[in-house]
């Protein structure tokens, strides 16, 4: 058994609590690198700039409920969950193909910048990961990936 193997195995096992929070943390993580980069390439296409236009006209309270509630529900399904399970029972392809496809579905969606876009990439491959190594009976995949869509879009509302 390789070691990414154990890892994925053992966040599999996680209590939901602290998967959760796992991923939220491994989300923020993953964009380190990126981060780095931004602050040493002078180039406004790399800057995380986006999301809807129209969102801080919603107010905080419209803000949490489309893009902590509804997004999440709406994207962990389209980019998560229908390609992950259609790619991995219908054409049975490997798991990380699937998380990969998954994740560039979900950056594409998310088309606000190229900066934006890399963003959303590395995003979404910690989501579309998280769903496939909890993607096993009683583990919850859909339910636990909303959870921590939702806490990231939560804390950009409160940042906005």
């Amino acid at each position: 058994m390789t070691f990414f193997t154990r890892i994925s195995t053992q966040l599999g096992r996680l209590p939901p609590f602290a998967f959760v929070y796992l991923m939220l943390l491994l989300s923020y993580a993953v964009l380190l690198p990126m981060i780095a980069l931004d602050s040493i390439v002078v180039s406004d296409a790399l800057h995380v700039e986006g999301g809807p236009k129209n969102l801080p006209a919603f107010g905080m309270f419209g803000r949490l409920l489309v893009g902590s509630v509804i997004a999440p529900l709406f994207e962990t399904a389209v980019f998560q969950w229908a390609p992950i399970r259609l790619l991995r029972t219908r054409l049975r392809l490997p798991a990380p193909l699937a998380v990969c496809a998954s994740a560039a579905f979900f950056a594409a969606a998310h088309a606000y910048s190229i900066g934006y876009v890399v963003f959303a990439f590395f995003v979404g491959l910690v989501l579309a990961y998280g769903f496939a190594v909890r993607d096993h009976p009683g583990g919850r995949p859909y339910l636990l990936i909303c959870a921590v869509h939702a806490l990231r879009n939560a804390i950009a509302s409160f940042l906005m």
